[in-house]
């Protein structure tokens, strides 16, 4: 501690005796350096901004600013004011946050239109801002869909009127902006159709038209077709079902071979038509007695005049019956009725809706590499099983003309290998700009101490000793110079060897040794301690 002291307190001593130039230089030069230390500091430490939000209005960018300054989170402007970015560990929970106190809000008007109101508003400003609130709130809507970037909504709304027996319909326009890369599906375009026909009193979906940016009408003129609807519900269940099968075959081959060493296409025939039927099946074969009815009639008594009727009065013997006239009479008659049920069968046969009639599977498979690096293709065995395989995964069914084709190719890497560099490339860029950051820092640390710390200090520990006025300059006699060349010559070679040495040491350090010498004379000075 003393030492550290004494260090000081000669190095104030030494900036005391410096003239008025030297001492401006030297707070100069000490001023830049602790500033390039403290701007090479915050460089360091300075944060990577990434885009918070882009395409912002002046409203929202001037309320999401002052929220960033509420929050204390540094903020970046650019695009003309429409463009903000904070640092990169800050994004997404200040978009939490931001979201949560409803920013951006954009530049639709919703309903909150309400919440204003002004003392003497006519029933017209009412209706209109009424309109503007509906075409808001549905801009927003719209705008909430994945595939959308932006929307404009316009509406006609009918009024209504007592005096006319049909109500007038409204009428409504979309115009549509996707994103990059982006389409709407006939069902979605539909969908849009039926969102503000849904919402708005008076406006039937054929009212509705839904147009792109470029002018390409989407939907409008006409109602919604539920043919097309059904059109694309049924080539998405093909599709869902081709994607399913060539991802069960694609995995199943890949996890024996390998990544990426697997391509699998299928192609799926299927039925949608909807059938329904019902049969009545009868089987005469197979007949059972349902119901059955006998009636048994007997009659005993006196035989009318004329005695018995029928043909045995009339027979040419002339004898009547045992009873003749007067005599006692007897009939029987006896009826049987039997009702007989078939067999019947009733069923009512509906299709299922997608069956498949044909499958078609194709499958390419990256042959190996022999010892050498070169392609070496698959044998046949071995295309033979995984066509089983491959069979079995898509439940091939010879009967309905299935068809599973395997082949062993060569794949083409070199787009893979490209983007594997371009990506390598990309990331060693990136460490190397890390890297670097911390070395210039490390190397401007280094020169700053090396070049300005320590020559600061040499040139303030080796300042020219001010004589002060009126005192003698120390000069040595005549005598005493003598006297010394004696002693040295006394001494022999071994002075001659210490003066070697101390003219090598002299010419090593000859700023120390001035220092030194400095030093003794100070301490011959007459009048010192």
């Amino acid at each position: 501690m003393e030492s550290l002291t004494a260090f000081f307190k000669d190095l104030l001593d030494r900036y005391q005796e410096l003239s008025q130039g030297k001492k401006l230089a030297l707070l100069g030069l000490a001023a830049g350096g602790v500033a390039s230390l403290f701007v090479m500091a915050l460089w360091m430490r300075a944060p990577d901004f990434q885009l918070l939000y882009a395409n912002l209005s002046e409203k929202d960018a001037a309320a999401i600013v002052d929220e960033l300054k509420t929050l204390n989170i540094p903020y970046e402007l650019g695009g003309n004011g429409t463009a903000i970015r904070i640092p990169t560990n800050k994004v997404h929970e200040t978009r939490l946050q931001l979201a949560s106190q409803g920013l951006p809000e954009g530049n639709e008007v919703g309903l909150e239109i309400f919440e204003k109101t002004t003392l003497g508003m006519t029933d017209f400003i009412q209706k209109l801002n009424f309109q503007r609130a509906l075409q808001g709130e549905l801009v927003r809507t719209i705008k909430s869909l994945d595939v959308v970037d932006q929307a404009r909504v316009h509406l006609v709304i009918p009024e209504e009127s007592v005096f006319l027996r049909e109500k007038p319909q409204g009428k409504a326009s979309v115009t549509l902006k996707l994103k990059a890369g982006r389409q709407l599906s006939e069902s979605q375009v539909q969908g849009i159709a039926h969102l503000v026909s849904s919402s708005v009193k008076g406006i039937p979906p054929q009212n509705v038209t839904v147009v792109d940016i470029k002018g390409n009408i989407l939907s409008g003129a006409k109602g919604v077709s539920p043919d097309a609807m059904l059109t694309a519900t049924n080539f998405k269940f093909k599709r869902r079902l081709e994607s399913q099968l060539e991802r069960s075959v694609t995995k199943m081959l890949e996890d024996a071979l390998g990544e990426g060493k697997v391509i699998a296409r299928v192609s799926a025939d299927l039925n949608f038509d909807k059938v329904k039927r019902t049969e009545e099946i009868y089987d005469p074969d197979s007949q059972v007695v349902r119901s059955e009815q006998q009636a048994n009639e007997s009659t005993v008594g006196a035989v009318p005049p004329g005695g018995v009727p029928g043909v045995q009065a009339l027979l040419p013997t002339g004898q009547g019956t045992a009873g003749g006239p007067g005599g006692a009479a007897k009939r029987n008659k006896k009826k049987q009725t039997f009702n007989y049920e078939i067999n019947k069968v009733v069923r009512h046969v509906t299709k299922p809706t997608g069956e498949i009639i044909k499958l078609s599977v194709a499958v390419l498979v990256d042959g190996t590499l022999d010892d050498t690096g070169q392609f070496k293709p698959r044998g046949a065995d071995e295309i033979a099983r995984f066509e089983d395989i491959v069979k079995s995964a898509v439940g091939f069914d010879a009967a309905r003309g299935d068809q599973v084709k395997v082949e062993a190719v060569q794949f083409d890497r070199s787009a893979q290998r490209e983007q594997e560099q371009k990506l390598l490339q990309e990331s060693r860029i990136d460490l190397g700009f890390q890297v670097a950051k911390y070395v210039l820092g490390a190397i401007f640390i280094l020169l700053f101490f090396t070049r300005v710390i320590r020559p600061l200090v040499n040139f303030m520990t080796t300042s020219v000793e001010v004589v002060p006025e009126g005192m003698p300059a120390l000069t040595a006699s005549e005598e005493e110079l003598e006297a010394e060349r004696q002693r040295l010559a006394e001494m022999g070679p071994k002075s001659q060897e210490i003066r070697k040495e101390v003219g090598e040491f002299v010419d090593a350090d000859a700023q120390y040794s001035a220092s030194i010498v400095r030093k003794w004379l100070r301490e011959k000075r007459p009048g010192t301690e």
